[in-house]
């Protein structure tokens, strides 16, 4: 591969593409279109299906225009980045949601199905705008059933994009038209789990603060996203929204080819330890023993895996680790809702809501709209070289590095000495460490909320989704 100024690909192209070509220096871009992207990487069957499902009420303006803003530019860092196989590799999906009649009349769901031209994509994008909802509660459910009837590929890895700020119909919210559920009938746990057995990881966008101003939203979602896989991503700003969907689907490429290598292996593993799925403690048990094991020989083969990092900006509570236990377990909404526990007080970090007093000398205010500018991108890296082997090669980590993926649906700084073997959930509030790390590159969102992207060894929480996701996936083969 070229290794000049002008070569893409690896961790650094996936996020400098993204970016506002103004704003970075050429060889951060890289150059080059969509098409060329799909014509000239290698024939080699790797493949993904990806849907966006975009809540279009009357506050996600800013997250539609910035998907339709840069989609172009996601595109191409995937195929370049996870070397996808050529024309019709990539396949983009949209489901667009609003809410039920009489909350809203214009429509509850508009299917636009799956497509490989990334420009109608586009064109399909720029079609939506925000207008509608009613009361707090939307039609989400029925966007993760239309997501659920799409013509996915067998033969593809599989991801669904979950982007709101409202929880769906049923789950307890003061207010919610629709308090017993959805009103076509679906239920999300169990619309989840049919996701689950057939790969589809489901990652959740939880534009925030608003989501966190419901009472059950933000545990509902991070239940949701354990039973499928995927992960719950706060973000404060619409301008990191294709830095999350590029870091996304890296993990989801990486976790596919782990589940191709290792899934049966799983399967017989637990076969032996006699698992019993019927007994929910026993299954627990040796799901725990069966992650561990695994996670044991992929570090002894050196595996490393993508991995997006965003600070938490959640109050963890007792209460609340109770909720997210009982939304992944639960296989309906009607078995979980008399279980639920109310949790006091702010579902927001003192120190998230410290930040956004007008008075606190922190980056992230709301006294007044920030101007709109594109995200900054932070290169922390010492030598650019190791980013521009191949795209989708594997590089090493650094091994003390300050930061990790935890079993509790989503990802955040690490506190300083936590041990990242441990599987229980322990949030931290503690910001995302300064020093320089090795394979990792930081972007920041023009509210001064921060992500980071690396490649680093497999952590436990990987090795357990893997593990659940071999699970569920047996079941439907």
């Amino acid at each position: 591969m070229d290794r000049s100024a002008g070569g893409r690909g690896g961790a650094f192209g996936m996020f400098g593409a993204a970016i506002d070509p103004s704003v970075v220096p050429e060889w951060m871009n890289g150059g080059g279109t969509s098409q060329d992207a799909f014509a000239e990487v290698p024939t080699n069957g790797r493949m993904l299906d990806l849907v966006f499902l975009i809540d279009a009420t009357g506050s996600m303006g800013s997250y539609i225009n910035s998907a339709t803003r840069n989609i172009e530019s996601i595109c191409d860092n995937i195929v370049q980045s996870e070397l996808l196989s050529g024309p019709g590799a990539l396949r983009l999906g949209l489901i667009a949601y609003r809410d039920h009649p009489p909350q809203d009349h214009v429509y509850i769901t508009r299917n636009f199905g799956f497509t490989s031209d990334v420009q109608l994509m586009k064109e399909n994008l720029n079609s939506l705008f925000a207008a509608g909802g009613g009361d707090g509660p939307e039609a989400s459910t029925a966007a993760l059933k239309a997501a659920c009837d799409l013509d996915w590929r067998a033969d593809a890895a599989k991801m669904a994009i979950l982007v709101t700020d409202a929880p769906p119909h049923g789950i307890g919210e003061y207010g919610d038209g629709f308090p017993n559920g959805s009103p076509d009938g679906h239920d999300p746990l169990v619309l989840a789990r049919s996701m689950s057995s057939r790969g589809i990881p489901l990652f959740v966008v939880a534009c925030e603060p608003a989501l966190s101003g419901y009472q059950h939203a933000v545990d509902f979602y991070r239940g949701l996203v354990e039973i499928t896989g995927g992960l719950l991503v706060p973000l404060t700003t619409a301008s990191l929204l294709s830095h999350v969907v590029i870091a996304a689907a890296g993990e989801v490429m990486d976790m596919e080819r782990l589940h191709k290598e290792v899934g049966d292996a799983v399967l017989d593993r637990m076969r032996s330890l006699s698992l019993s799925m019927g007994d929910e403690g026993q299954s627990t048990q040796l799901m725990d023993q069966v992650a561990q094991e695994l996670h044991e020989k992929l570090l002894l083969r050196n595996e490393s895996t993508k991995q997006l990092i965003v600070e938490n900006i959640y109050r963890e509570s007792e209460e609340s680790e109770h909720n997210i236990r009982i939304w992944s377990q639960a296989p309906d909404l009607f078995t979980a809702r008399p279980h639920i526990r109310k949790v006091i007080g702010s579902r927001l970090s003192q120190k998230f809501l410290e930040s956004r007093r007008p008075n606190y000398s922190g980056v992230l205010r709301v006294d007044a709209a920030p101007k709109p500018k594109a995200p900054e991108v932070r290169q922390i890296i010492s030598d650019f070289r190791p980013f521009e082997a191949q795209p989708g090669m594997r590089f090493q980590g650094t091994s003390d590095a300050n930061y990790t993926q935890l079993a509790g649906g989503y990802r955040h700084a690490e506190v300083q000495d936590m041990d990242d073997d441990d599987d229980a959930f322990v949030a931290s509030d503690q910001p995302i460490d300064n020093t320089p790390v090795d394979t990792e590159v930081r972007v920041t969102g023009d509210d001064g909320q921060l992500l980071a992207y690396r490649q680093d060894q497999i952590s436990l929480a990987q090795a357990r989704r893997l593990a659940m996701q071999s699970v569920s996936r047996a079941h439907s083969d």
